[in-house]
């Protein structure tokens, strides 16, 4: 999901003075966040099956608990149809006949990363690869599960595979820059948003990364630049909001930073 929406904070100035990398990390809490470390092409562009056809591929799957095929394409119905948990289940119940198969390996790293187990997720992902034939989706999203880790020296050695195997591939930058964000550093982060954004509104993805860097101008105090990209993918009340919402907590954080340590 990519978060649109950014609440404004009614906590007290010292509870909004949380570190702006740890900001990006609160979605879920109703805070602001960067979209997501997307790994590979949107869920959206798959296609849902019938129920008579899901039907069919959980039967074919249950008959072959061996057979990783069937396996696959049922937990790709699963996801498609928004059901990440109950694929990965399915995944799951063959890699129990063939623990050591890369494929189900990639497939299950990529599942856990969606649903939020990036320690899971890291160890699949590293499973998965397979040096003779390297798959940029692995590398982006080990490097994903890395960032939401805190390990941002690793996953950007991850991202810089999986660009070599897919230059410019703007699900891959976008990443790299979540990474910079997270680590602090919003002056990398928005070189790298300015260089994914062309491809990814050529890719019908162009907002998400409109808004990620919306955000991440705001983490670099450019407020006002921040509030214009906001615009192009936000009505303009709600990126004036989010922008508003960056501002104060930067500024509570710094008086924070200006008060006295306290004796213990």
């Amino acid at each position: 999901m990519s978060l649109t929406i950014f609440r404004k904070p009614n906590a007290a100035a010292g509870q909004a003075a949380t570190a702006l990398a740890t900001v990006l990390l609160l979605s879920a809490c109703g805070g602001p966040s960067l979209a997501p470390l997307d790994f590979g092409e949107p869920p959206a562009q798959e296609k849902s099956k019938p129920g008579n056809e899901l039907a069919r591929l959980a039967a074919a799957a249950k008959s072959k608990p061996g057979e990783p095929a069937p396996a696959l394409a049922y937990a790709k119905a699963l996801r498609a149809k928004g059901a990440r948990t109950e694929a990965l289940e399915a995944l799951e119940v063959a890699a129990k006949a063939r623990p050591g198969d890369q494929r189900l390996a990639l497939e299950r790293g990529l599942l856990a990363l969606e649903l939020g187990d990036a320690a899971k997720a890291e160890t699949l992902l590293r499973s998965a690869h397979e040096a003779k034939s390297p798959d940029w989706r692995m590398h982006s999203a080990l490097g994903a599960a890395l960032a939401s880790r805190g390990k941002h020296a690793e996953a950007r050695e991850q991202f810089t595979k999986a660009l070599a195997l897919a230059p410019n591939h703007p699900s891959v930058l976008n990443n790299l820059a979540l990474s910079y964000a997270l680590d602090g550093k919003a002056k990398e982060a928005e070189k790298v948003l300015r260089k994914a954004l062309p491809a990814a509104k050529a890719a019908a993805n162009g907002d998400k990364v409109q808004q990620n860097l919306a955000l991440v101008l705001a983490l670099g105090g450019k407020y006002s630049e921040a509030r214009s990209a906001a615009e192009a993918a936000l009505p303009a009340a709600k990126a004036g909001e989010n922008v508003a919402y960056v501002q104060q907590l930067a500024e509570a954080r710094g008086a924070a930073l200006k008060q006295p340590a306290k004796a213990d």
